[in-house]
């Protein structure tokens, strides 16, 4: 085959320069002639040269000088000519020529074209991974020589047949070797150790490990590449650090290899980017790919860092997150970063996002723009990291976003989790901002105008669809002053839920334990809690960090500044109320709430308000919660009123939660049935305040009564009237503060014509029942027809409307008829200028959007008024010059014409300020609606409480027989009598068994309840105080006969657990509880002691619980249970005529070391615990088991004789006690004092108990 000229035209798939001489010819490899040098130079020079037959030697240049070396081929001699250096002029013509050497060889030099714009090539990698980038397009000169063998061309193509095609590899080999001199092989291998050292080490991602082959998109031109030429002193980074400069070394033939060039469009001066070190030995063999890797990183960690404010964040005084005074809600922010524009200055973007950041560092801030809501900064980390929102990069801020319209799903998930979350809606649309900016300089920024509307904290929601529950969602605020004399404190405390907009205020003198306190939060169990920094004392923490939940937020204010004072409170409330009556007869304010008259010279409750204002006016709530004037009084114990249920009885009978802190098993749980959402709250204030007025509860158990008669429709027909009511006490609020959706006002106009309609029905139902309590309390309802009827007579909602729109009718106001008849005239012109051009075009107008093949019509958009009016006509309709395409499909084209583009904006302006006077139309509607508040506050508590009635009466229906009306007997003091008692809980269960609860009346007022562990004696309790709270709510207990008087309050002491937060231990825990009962208890209360005394050493115990048995039935005389395993006190109180020895009846097989349990409540005295028993029950060894067993008998006998030997009379201690307290009461007669004897029960009725107890000592 003939050798190729550059004459003849090249291969079409001819790709290495191997292919254009021919096949090389086989053999091995011969060995290299520079072992030294860089595998990053050899292998990037293999890539230029490939595979050359040995018959051919090629000529290799570096950039600048020629390279003069011996490259022996597979035993042939070769001679290497000198090249041309970088002066030598190109060739005179052609695209090749050819010169003869001194060794009579033929050169021949050709011009190739090559493209080095591809990515990097496989061959392009050295093997440590750091590829060369060449240059991208120059002309380069390939020099070869001609063979001096005797070889001729036939038989390098006879041997190519037999041969396999050599195989691409990663490590592709060439016969050619480039010659290196010893200063190159120094300073490569310098460069190369430099390179691992720094590149290596700082980008671990990008080169610690070997790289991968890459896919090859682009085969490179034919020819080989010929390296740059470079000056005569290069003054690389490499060979500049090697010498001095009065220490270059001498010029060679060859010279060092320089750096490469930058990139072409890389930005330089800036100190900062990568471009800046593309002459650095660290970058020199990057790619450019690598290159642009490496400088998104450092833009990405320059982005992070581009708000200098957020490294080490300050608050508004400059203060760290250390400081004792820091303010997590606010951020230091330079002034001159919204001032200075252009000097790193803020976008006007993020000038407004950070206006309003800086005031609410601490609030997730959702940013309405267009359909999203988007999070930035810190909170597009918390919105990613906590729920995997995908994270995105927008300018310069980190940012996430969620649709608008999954808004209220995130909201409702951030606050869940704990965060403040605010929203930031925009307040005008696109076309508003080009109304707005008409006139105006252009340099001007053009920003959307948006204002932070709400701030939701988990105490805070005003909105019921962020709330995942019907109950109150409340907010505290606390104010406290300690007694120095007795640490006793006395309390400020203001309750708000603000998705009604209910405010109560509360203000006592508590006792040490805090009992009024603590049973305010365990009936409310508040969401947040607000209080002033350094106000609250360590003991009232403790406590309040005990009894709330986990998830309840804290926050504190400054004092004086913030949590203002009492005054500062008035001052404020100056704004929303009328304090005098010349201020109320000007009609402008509301006269201001009783419950602030009240407590007006009250400190600490107007401190609490105070404190509660400031929090809400931070989140932009006070005005529309303060302004509803809904405030009242609250009373925690509601003493005189109702049964008091304090929070140790809430807690130990599980009224609310269960010891696991939910609902399951809860009297609330089983006794709440109620329909509506404002008639589940109602219903758990009447479970935590039952009745205690006779009179007030046979009421309500009449209006029972009559809704349990099956004959009657009433109960179905007022579930059917209260299903699918929404929440409408929470929605009159939001409708108050003017924020509501204008399909949920629907909502509510539809309900209550449903309640209206429905309750019309109820009333004919309810005048047959015997108790009149139904039917007049439906005859309350307000006549709702009138007030509806003036509202629906406002305003018409289309039905053609793809969402529900509330309009105006016409004449209902007049800004938004001059507003429509603007829109109608604009419509009018329009078209009227399409009949023209329809004429015109002899084309049909089609407004029916029937779209015939000769009509013309508007077209408009779905997105709002971006694209509308356009003049649609067929495609291909000759149209006039002055007409502007402006969209087209394949059938129809658009236009505008000079005509209607003015009156197309015109028309966008009026259609937006049409929708601005129908938002405020739609703000007067609900305006107008709340001026009937009262109307529409009455009719929801009127169904709040009869669904109430109905949810008792529910439950009484569902109670398994027997099941009683309870009957109430008025009495100076309280009495009990069950007949067959079970537990509310277990009124289904048929195994259950019954007990007889009889207490005071004929019947001793106290019972010493002895019996070993699992007997039942604490459900036995329970039961009891169960029975009670039914019977005063009004419902039927789970019993064949209830005959009691009112009790006015239940206090319990029940189960060992410490207090890790108050620091006290399970003992100290016994006897806080011990003295509230001590304390307040009376003639007319039920108390339960369970095994007091059990936290100390036994005598202590005995001695203790002794004293307060006595004290008790002696004294303080309240009904109740005394359970105990002191066995001896059973024998210490026999002579007492207050207390009745029982027992829960049991079974031993002392054989078989067995007890079974019998429940069974019978009188008389266990005769023992049976600790042993349950032992053996328990699993514990039988050799454990007998030993334990030997001991007790045997302690037992030596506890009996060492009494016996301690007595020094025989009258015993307690009959010691009560001559005690008669001399006392002698001398306190004589002295005119109390003699320290303090007691509810009257002095009669102690007399009275002591004077039966004399003559019965002897029985002790």
């Amino acid at each position: 085959m003939a050798k190729t000229t550059p004459s003849q035209p090249k291969a079409t798939k001819q790709s290495s320069l191997a292919s254009f001489f021919g096949p090389p010819k086989p053999g091995p490899r011969p060995p290299s002639t520079n072992p030294a040098s860089s595998p990053a130079t050899s292998n990037s020079v293999r890539k230029a040269v490939p595979n050359a037959p040995a018959s051919s030697p090629v000529i290799r240049t570096t950039q600048g000088k020629d390279l003069v070396g011996s490259s022996p081929a597979v035993g042939k001699k070769q001679t290497f000519i000198g090249s041309e250096d970088e002066l030598t002029p190109p060739p005179e013509s052609g695209p090749s020529s050819a010169k003869t050497n001194s060794g009579g060889k033929r050169v021949v030099a050709e011009d190739t074209d090559v493209d080095m714009d591809d990515e990097i090539k496989e061959d392009e990698l050295a093997a440590d991974g750091s590829p060369i980038k060449m240059g991208r397009r120059a002309k380069r000169k390939v020099m070869y020589v001609e063979s001096d063998s005797g070889e001729s061309d036939e038989d390098v193509v006879s041997k190519d047949k037999t041969a396999r095609k050599p195989r691409k590899s990663l490590k592709a080999e060439s016969d050619d070797e480039f010659g290196f001199d010893e200063t190159d092989e120094a300073a490569m291998a310098a460069l190369a150790e430099e390179y691992e050292a720094s590149v290596i080490s700082r980008s671990p991602s990008a080169f610690s490990a070997s790289p991968e082959p890459i896919k090859k998109k682009i085969a490179p031109k034919k020819g080989f590449v010929a390296p740059r030429s470079a000056p005569k002193q290069p003054t690389t980074s490499w060979n500049a650090h090697k010498f001095d400069n009065d220490e270059l070394p001498e010029a060679s033939s060859s010279t060092t290899r320089p750096g490469p060039r930058p990139l072409p469009n890389s930005k330089s001066g800036n100190g900062t980017g990568i471009s800046a070190q593309s002459n650095n030995s660290e970058t020199m063999f990057l790619t450019k790919a690598e290159l642009a890797k490496l400088e998104a990183k450092q833009q990405q960690r320059e982005a992070e860092t581009c708000f200098d404010f957020l490294v080490n964040p300050k608050d508004r005084d400059g203060h760290t997150p250390d400081h004792p005074d820091y303010d997590k809600r606010t951020l230091y922010i330079p002034r001159s970063r919204f001032d200075d524009k252009k000097k790193g200055g803020f976008t006007p973007f993020e000038a407004q996002f950070w206006e309003i950041k800086q005031n609410h560092y601490d609030t997730v801030l959702f940013f309405q723009k267009g359909k999203f809501y988007e999070l930035y900064e810190d909170d597009a980390m918390i919105g990613h990291q906590e729920f995997d929102l995908k994270l995105t990069d927008r300018v310069k801020m980190k940012m996430v976003g969620v649709p608008e319209q999954s808004l209220e799903y995130w909201i409702q998930k951030f606050i869940g989790a704990g965060h403040k979350v605010g929203i930031v809606e925009q307040v005008e649309t696109a076309i508003g901002l080009q109304m707005r900016n008409k006139g105006k300089k252009s340099d001007e920024p053009k920003i959307v105008n948006r204002e932070l509307r709400h701030v939701f904290t988990n105490g805070t929601i005003v909105n019921g669809t962020y709330l995942s529950s019907d109950e109150a969602n409340h907010c505290v605020a606390i104010k406290e002053f300690v007694s120095e004399t007795d640490d006793t404190s006395a309390f400020g405390v203001c309750i708000l839920d603000a998705s009604t907009g209910s405010f109560d205020l509360s203000a006592f003198e508590d006792d040490i334990c805090r009992t009024r306190l603590e049973t305010m939060f365990r009936q409310i169990r508040p969401k947040e809690l607000v209080h002033a920094k350094g106000n609250l004392s360590v003991h009232t923490i403790r406590m309040l960090r005990n009894i709330l939940p986990s998830s309840t937020q804290w926050s504190s204010f400054k004092e004086g500044q913030e949590f203002c004072s009492a005054q500062e409170t008035l001052n404020r409330l100056g704004e929303f109320f009328a304090f005098t009556e010349e201020e109320v007869a000007l009609g402008k304010k509301a006269p201001i709430p009783d419950a602030i008259r009240q407590h007006q010279q009250n400190h600490l409750a107007m401190e609490a308000l105070g404190g509660l204002l400031f929090y809400l006016r931070s989140l932009q709530l006070d005005k529309d919660l303060v302004s509803q004037s809904n405030f009242n009084v609250y009373d925690p114990l509601g003493e005189g009123k109702s049964l008091v249920l304090d929070g140790q009885t809430l807690a130990h009978m599980e009224v609310l939660v269960n010891g696991e802190g939910g609902s399951e098993g809860t009297l609330l749980d089983l006794l709440q049935r109620c329909t509506t959402p404002f008639g589940k709250r109602l219903f758990r204030i009447w479970l935590t305040t039952p009745l205690r007025d006779a009179a007030a509860i046979n009421e309500r158990l009449d209006a029972v009564e009559d809704l349990m008669n099956q004959t009657s429709n009433f109960n179905r027909e007022f579930e059917q009237l209260c299903k699918g009511l929404p929440d409408l006490e929470r929605l009159i609020s939001r409708i108050h503060a003017g924020s509501e959706k204008e399909s949920k006002f629907l909502d509510v106009i539809a309900s209550f014509k449903k309640i209206q309609k429905g309750t019309d029905r109820l009333i004919r139902t309810a005048e047959a029942f015997k108790s009149p309590s139904v039917a007049g309390l439906l005859r309350s309802l307000p006549d709702l027809s009138t007030h509806l009827g003036h509202i629906e007579g406002k305003y018409e909602v289309p039905d053609d409307e793809k969402t529900v729109t509330i309009l105006p009718i016409p004449g209902a106001d007049e800004e938004c008829d001059e507003a429509d008849e603007a829109v109608a005239e604009l419509d009018a012109k329009l078209n009227a200028i399409l009949a023209r051009e329809a004429k015109d075009l002899n084309l049909r107008v089609d407004p029916n959007y029937n779209r015939p093949k000769d009509g013309i019509r508007f077209w408009h958009s779905n997105q709002g008024l971006k694209e509308i009016y356009y003049i649609e006509v067929p495609a291909g309709t000759r149209v006039g010059h002055n007409w502007a395409k402006q969209n087209a499909t394949k059938q129809y084209a658009r236009y505008y014409t000079s005509q209607i583009r003015p009156l197309v904006e015109d028309m966008k302006e009026a259609k937006e300020t049409a929708s601005i006077k129908k938002n405020g139309f739609y703000k007067k509607l609900l305006k107008e609606f709340d001026q009937d508040r009262t109307v529409w506050i009455k009719t929801v508590r009127v169904i709040a409480e009869l669904d109430c009635l109905v949810s008792l009466a529910r439950v009484s229906n569902d109670m398994d027989e027997p099941k009683c009306r309870p009957e109430f007997i008025e009495a100076s003091s309280a009495f009990i009598d069950f007949e067959d008692l079970r537990h509310p809980s277990m009124c289904l269960r048929s195994d259950f068994i019954s007990n007889n609860v009889q207490l005071g009346y004929k019947q001793p007022r106290q019972v010493l309840l002895t019996g070993p562990n699992m007997a039942g004696k604490s459900t036995l309790l329970r039961m009891t105080a169960a029975g009670v709270i039914l019977a005063q709510m009004g419902c039927y207990v789970p019993a064949s006969v209830a005959r009691l008087s009112p009790v006015d309050r239940i206090q319990t002491r029940m189960g060992a657990y410490d207090n890790m937060f108050a620091s006290a231990s399970t003992f100290k825990v016994e006897l806080d509880e011990c003295a509230k009962i001590l304390r307040d208890a009376g003639p007319k209360s039920l108390v339960i002691l369970d095994e007091l005394g059990r936290g100390t050493s036994t005598y202590d115990g005995m001695a203790i619980a002794g004293a307060v048995l006595h004290h008790l039935a002696t004294h303080t005389l309240p009904l109740g249970f005394f359970a105990t395993h002191y066995g001896s006190l059973t024998d210490d109180f026999s002579y007492h005529p207050n207390i009745r020895k029982m027992h829960m009846q049991t079974h031993v097989d002392d054989n078989l070391q067995q007890v079974v349990f019998l429940y069974k409540l019978i009188p008389g005295v266990a005769e023992s615990s049976h600790g042993t028993h349950v032992a053996q029950m328990a699993g514990v060894p039988m050799e454990v088991v007998q030993r334990a067993q030997t001991v007790s008998d045997e302690f037992f006998k030596a506890f009996n004789v060492k009494l016996t030997k301690k007595r020094k009379s025989n009258l015993s201690l307690m009959g010691q006690s009560d001559f005690s307290f008669l001399i006392k009461l002698i001398n306190s007669l004589t002295n005119n004092n109390d003699g320290g004897i303090q007691s509810k029960a009257s002095l009669g009725e102690q007399l009275e108990v002591v004077r039966e107890c004399i003559g019965r000592y002897e029985l002790s």
